[in-house]
């Protein structure tokens, strides 16, 4: 989808995170810093039958403070865990209802609810397995009478969510927007990449020789949009620009030359009306998979030119496994927090760079920098691509 540049500048205000490594912005931030791993064998449902058994897997959910009952829906837990600590720093007190939008992508939506009735679970409910559930049920958490809607782009779901909720204040429909995405844990998901042999035998490794293949992680991320101007004051940064493109290439291989990530990038660039050459910091998909890797560096390395190897480039899935619908808005933070705090997480398990993935891997240990202009980008099953080009505070 290529767009015409903006004028408008969308404000992104506050965050909650429910993750492996962490259940507030904080935590999550500290773990990413310091190199944690949230990765461990999955407890939660059996794994015995399935070749590779581990995940970033929340084993204890913190307490939501501002809601008595927990819910069943374990999806619908995440999001609103994730809401809560919005909601704690009063990000929503001045909004009314009916100018409140909600916004969430997902992969899997409320599948993991589907397969527990199917299997005579009858505490279930079954409008918590409908794909859209819980995106509805956070808006009725959050007492939303304004438009509630649920995108799936696949894996880059979560940055598809950030731009609808863009539009919905640039075209008045919104006041506020809370966006963002999620996915839990599930067998059917963990035996799908099962029978994809896409999972790997031992760490995830982006852009590493010797990586086998993704992880899955569960988690929530959510972030509250509006209008420049127009809030509190406080910010974590300005969404500049998204982009987005259909590779039509293959239902879960990416195209082989990356033609669809690289127009979806360069129309973020275009959106956001800043040239490549001012990019300060590159956050990619980098899920470590043997065929994704290489064509995402050469993507990289063509938009960025001849400073491909100065502007640093990280994956933060190794410490968190790939979160589908959580990953892009995870990513997006983890690019506003590097600019506001002075320093980039490292990439894990990136100890011997694949020669054919040649770019400025932070690796190792965080680096200290405060990158300004951050691209962050986003691929997904059935040829989904999406980038975002973010602005840290100043």
């Amino acid at each position: 989808m290529t767009r015409a540049p903006r004028t408008e500048r969308i404000a992104i205000e506050l965050a909650g995170v429910v993750t492996p490594i962490g259940q507030d912005l904080e935590a999550f931030w500290s773990a990413l810093v310091t190199g944690a791993s949230g990765i461990s064998q999955i407890e939660r449902f059996p794994v015995s039958d399935l070749r590779v058994g581990r995940g970033g897997e929340i084993k204890k959910l913190a307490r939501i403070k501002s809601w008595g009952r927990v819910p069943e829906c374990r999806a619908t837990r995440l999001l609103v865990s994730a809401a809560d600590e919005i909601l704690a720093h009063g990000g929503l007190d001045a909004v009314a209802p009916d100018r409140l939008a909600v916004v969430v992508g997902t992969a899997l939506g409320g599948v993991e609810e589907g397969e527990k009735a199917l299997a005579g679970d009858r505490r279930r409910r079954r409008r918590d397995a409908l794909y859209d559930a819980p995106g509805h049920n956070l808006a009725r958490w959050l007492g939303c009478r304004g438009p509630v809607i649920t995108v799936s782009t696949a894996c880059a779901s979560g940055a598809t969510a950030m731009a609808v909720g863009a539009d919905l204040l640039r075209t008045g429909e919104a006041d506020a927007v809370v966006a963002g995405g999620y996915d839990v844990l599930c067998r059917f998901v963990m035996r799908g990449f099962n029978a994809l042999r896409a999972l790997a035998h031992d760490d995830v490794r982006p852009f590493d020789r010797r990586r086998s293949g993704i992880l899955l992680g569960e988690a929530a991320a959510l972030v509250v949009l509006r209008r420049d101007g127009e809030g509190t004051g406080a910010r974590l940064g300005t969404l500049l620009g998204y982009g987005s493109a259909s590779d039509a290439s293959h239902i879960s291989a990416p195209d082989p030359a990356g033609l669809g990530l690289e127009r979806a990038v360069r129309a973020a660039l275009l959106e956001a009306g800043v040239g490549a050459d001012r990019i300060d910091f590159v956050s990619a998909h980098g899920t470590g998979t043997p065929l994704n890797d290489p064509i995402e560096a050469a993507v990289i390395r063509r938009v960025l030119g001849g400073r491909a190897d100065s502007v640093p480039v990280n994956s933060i899935k190794p410490g968190l496994g790939h979160t589908m619908g959580a990953a892009a808005v995870l990513e997006a933070l983890m690019c506003l927090l590097a600019s506001s705090r002075g320093v980039i997480p490292p990439t894990l398990h990136l100890d011997e760079p694949d020669a054919g993935c040649e770019l400025d891997h932070v690796r190792g240990s965080a680096r200290p920098a405060r990158p300004r202009l951050c691209l962050s980008t986003s691929l997904g099953f059935g040829g989904s691509n999406a980038a975002l080009v973010l602005e840290g505070a100043s």
